[in-house]
C-alpha cells in the first residue's frame, strides 16, 4: 500500500482555523502517513499559543513546524514555541520546497 505524505502551508492568521480541519480531516485517512503543518508569515504567532493549534498537536500523525525566518521577523524564540512546535531548519518556504521535492503533496490554506 502507498502512504501519503502531506505538506500544509498556512500563512495567514483568519487561516489558522482552516489549517486545523484540514489537518485534522487529512490526519483521519488510513493512507496518509505523515502530515506537516507550517506556520509562517502572519500566521507564526500561532505557533505561540496553544489553544489556537491544538487540534493538530492531538494527532500523531501531525508534524507542527514553525518557520524559522518569521520567527527571527517577529522576535520569537524556540522557547517562545508551545510545546510540540519545532523550528524548521531554514526558512519555511525552503522546508515546503524540499518536501516537494521529496514527493510530498502540497495544500495551501
Amino acid at each position: 500500500m502507498f502512504f501519503m505524505k502531506v505538506v500544509i502551508q498556512v500563512s495567514e492568521k483568519e487561516k489558522v482555523p482552516m489549517g486545523n480541519i484540514v489537518g485534522t480531516h487529512i490526519a483521519v485517512l488510513k493512507d496518509v502517513e505523515t502530515i506537516e503543518v507550517v506556520f509562517l508569515e502572519g500566521a507564526i504567532l500561532a505557533t505561540t499559543n496553544e489553544e489556537m493549534i491544538k487540534p493538530l498537536l492531538d494527532e500523531k500523525k501531525v508534524i507542527v513546524m514553525a518557520c524559522k525566518t518569521s520567527m527571527e521577523l517577529n522576535h520569537l524564540n524556540e522557547t517562545d514555541l508551545v510545546k510540540g512546535v519545532s523550528p524548521t531548519p531554514q526558512g519555511g518556504f525552503i522546508e515546503i520546497i524540499r518536501r516537494q521535492q521529496e514527493g510530498w503533496y502540497y495544500i495551501h490554506v
